[in-house]
C-alpha cells in the first residue's frame, strides 16, 4: 500500500502535523512532497526539537509568498519570486537513519524527468524536502515538485493495482486584493488543474482512497 502527501510551504507542515501520530508500519512507500516528508521523518524519530528550531530558520523564506507590500513592493517580490533560486544554508546539526520507506518527489529542470528519491536518513530528508524556489537552487537539475503540485501525483503514474491512500491538502484560493496575492492566487489554481488532470487518470489504474 502506498501512503501519499504533501504540501507547499507553512501547507505542508500542517499536513504532516494533521499525520504525526497516524501509523505508518502497513505502508510499502510514503511519497510526499513539499516539506512534509522531513516533518512526518522527524514525527516519526521524536526529533520534534529538530523540526522546530529547522521551520524557525525557515519561517522568512516560508512567510515570503504570504508578505503584503506597499504596491511597488508587490511588484517587485513577485518578480524575486518568479527568478529567485534561494541561497538557504542552514545545516542539521545531527542525523539518523530513518525508520520509515520514505520517498520524496523530484522534477529535473533539463530533462523534465518526475521520479520519487528513496531517502534513508533524516538530513537526507530535510534537503529534499527544502529544495524548493526560493530556498535552494536545483540540485543536479533536480527541483521538489511541490510548487508544481500541492500533493504528489506525477510519479504515481506508473503504477497500476495499487493501493494508494492519499491525505490531500485543500487547494485554497481567494480573491486577490494585492498583485502579491494574485500571483499566490494563479499558482495555486494552476496546480489544482495538473493535480486533478494527473490524479483522473491514476484512478483508473488504481484503487485510489482520499483521506485527511
Amino acid at each position: 500500500m502506498i501512503f501519499v502527501s504533501g504540501g507547499f510551504g507553512w501547507q505542508g507542515i500542517k499536513a504532516a502535523e494533521n499525520l504525526k501520530d497516524l501509523d505508518l508500519s502497513s505502508y510499502d512507500k510514503i511519497i510526499t512532497n513539499g516539506i512534509t516528508g522531513f516533518c512526518i521523518a522527524c514525527f516519526q524519530l521524536k526529533k520534534e526539537k529538530i523540526l522546530q528550531q529547522s521551520i524557525k530558520s525557515l519561517e522568512p523564506y516560508l512567510n515570503t509568498i504570504d508578505k503584503d507590500y506597499i504596491f511597488f513592493g508587490n511588484i517587485k517580490n513577485c518578480l524575486k519570486l518568479s527568478s529567485n533560486l534561494g541561497k538557504y544554508k542552514y545545516q542539521l546539526k545531527e542525523d539518523a537513519n530513518l525508520n520509515i520507506p520514505l520517498e520524496i518527489e523530484l522534477i529535473n529542470l533539463k530533462t523534465e524527468e518526475i521520479t520519487t528519491k528513496k531517502i534513508g536518513t533524516i538530513q537526507e530528508s530535510f534537503f529534499y524536502s527544502t529544495l524548493l524556489p526560493g530556498i535552494r537552487p536545483p540540485f543536479q537539475g533536480w527541483y521538489n515538485t511541490a510548487s508544481f503540485s500541492r500533493t504528489p501525483c506525477y510519479s504515481l503514474l506508473k503504477y497500476k493495482g495499487e493501493k494508494i491512500e492519499i491525505y490531500d491538502s485543500p487547494y485554497n484560493y481567494h480573491k486577490s486584493s494585492t498583485i502579491q496575492r494574485l500571483y499566490k492566487s494563479i499558482q495555486v489554481m494552476r496546480s489544482r488543474y495538473f493535480y486533478e488532470l494527473v490524479m483522473d487518470e491514476i484512478k483508473t489504474r488504481n484503487k485510489v482512497n482520499f483521506k485527511g
